[in-house]
């Protein structure tokens, strides 16, 4: 019985990750066929996205950007700028989200062995 809840814990996880994922890039999408640049919506985005787009930014686009020579002033402001690390950041705290269910996992059955 404790498999069966597991493979539908897990199914359950993966859906959940999925429409997580889906819905901050069809909110991003939006905004950009819109032509949102900055708004109240983009905060709520960056705030559910918050410490994965962080992490996108400093240590993706960043470098690139660095690498790439862009002075960031001078060019022209897309409208879909903010879904790469918004999408992107979503993804990375999936991620995360799924290595710390499976480092507890690990963990508790460690010490159930013990």
């Amino acid at each position: 019985m404790s498999a069966r809840r597991t493979v539908r814990a897990g199914r359950k996880a993966t859906v959940l990750a999925y429409l997580y994922v889906g819905f901050i890039a069809a909110v991003s999408a939006v905004r950009g066929m819109a032509g949102a640049h900055s708004d109240q919506t983009q905060a709520v985005l960056f705030f559910l996205s918050f410490p994965g787009s962080l992490l996108v930014t400093a240590f993706l686009l960043l470098p690139l950007g660095a690498l790439a020579g862009g002075s960031g002033g001078a060019e022209t402001v897309s409208p879909y700028g903010s879904m790469l690390y918004l999408v992107g950041g979503a993804a990375l705290n999936v991620l995360v989200a799924c290595a710390a269910v499976k480092a507890f996992g690990c963990l508790r059955n460690a010490r159930r062995s013990d």
